[in-house]
């Protein structure tokens, strides 16, 4: 397979995207972009941890002499240490997934409004953690 059309080429793209889309979260345009976001999060946190969890598999599999050199003990190693710690990215992508899950919840059920309210002189809401002043 080419690297134009391989995984290799695919984690590039998914990379420069992420990073635009961290620029571009800065600022919302529109409130409700927020929900769509946080799904379209959730959903590519799904495809990432099924990616961590096809790499660790792929470096189960890996066989001396054939991915790797021959005797290499320090390659052996390097193998079994990708393949825990990859075991491991994989729970924490499934965690990070539902708690994205659980956001995408919460911000489902909040009224956006695309443009502010004119009758609004004050917010309904405080700041978070912080005491009213009545």
């Amino acid at each position: 397979m080419s690297d134009t059309n391989g995984p290799r080429r695919a984690a590039q793209q998914m990379q420069e995207a992420a990073r635009y889309l961290a620029r571009a979260a800065r600022n919302l345009d529109a409130p409700s972009d927020s929900h769509e976001i946080l799904r379209s999060l959730q959903e590519t946190q799904g495809s990432i941890a099924q990616t961590i969890r096809e790499l660790a598999q792929w470096h189960r599999a890996a066989a001396a002499g054939t991915h790797y050199s021959r005797p290499h003990n320090e390659s052996a190693r390097g193998v079994m240490t990708a393949v825990s710690e990859l075991d491991l990215a994989a729970q924490e992508a499934d965690a990070l997934q539902e708690t994205l899950n659980r956001a995408h919840g919460g911000s489902s059920v909040v009224n956006w409004l695309e443009t502010p309210d004119a009758e609004a002189t004050e917010p309904e809401t405080q700041e978070l953690g912080k005491p009213r002043n009545d």
